[in-house]
C-alpha cells in the first residue's frame, strides 16, 4: 500500500529528512520506464502467468513521467501540476499514489510548484537530500 502525505512525513521524518527534502527526492521518479500491459500476449495476462520472461519481452517500455526518461530534470513536478490542474492526457504519466500525495497536499504542493519553476533549486535540494539519505545509512566518514 502506498503512503499518503502524512505517511510520507512520518517515514521520511524518521530518516531525518524535511518535507522539502523528501519532495526533492521524489523527483527521481522522473527517471526510468515501466512495462505496460498494452500489447502483452494473452498468455502472459492469465492469472499467475506474468513471468519474468513476459516482462523482459514486453512490447512497450513506457516512461513513468518524462519524454526523456534517461535525463534527470524537473519535468516530474511540471507534470504533477498539470495532473492537479486536470490538464493531463490519458497515458501521459504513470504516477503512483505517493506522487499524487505530493500535489494533493497543500503543504507539499508548495515545494512541487517551487521545483517546477526553479530547476537549480530542485537540483540543489535533491543533492543535499540524497547525501543526507546516503549518510544516514553510511558506515564510513567519507563524503561521496
Amino acid at each position: 500500500a502506498g503512503l499518503d502525505s502524512d505517511g510520507l512525513r512520518l517515514y521520511f521524518g524518521a530518516l531525518g529528512l524535511s518535507e522539502k527534502e523528501f519532495v526533492a527526492l521524489s523527483g527521481a521518479h522522473d527517471l526510468g520506464r515501466h512495462v505496460t500491459l498494452l500489447g502483452m500476449p494473452k498468455s502472459c495476462l492469465k492469472k499467475g502467468s506474468l513471468t519474468r520472461e513476459c516482462l523482459e519481452n514486453a512490447p512497450v517500455l513506457m516512461p513513468f513521467v518524462a519524454e526523456e526518461p534517461d535525463r534527470f530534470s524537473n519535468i516530474y513536478y511540471k507534470k504533477l501540476l498539470k495532473w492537479y490542474e486536470r490538464k493531463i492526457s490519458l497515458g501521459e504519466v504513470a504516477f503512483i499514489p505517493t506522487d499524487v500525495s505530493l500535489v494533493v497536499d497543500e503543504g507539499l504542493r508548495k515545494y512541487v510548484r517551487a521545483f517546477a519553476k526553479d530547476k537549480k533549486s530542485f537540483y540543489s535540494t535533491f543533492t543535499m537530500a540524497y547525501q543526507k539519505l546516503v549518510d544516514a545509512g553510511a558506515t564510513s566518514d567519507k563524503i561521496y
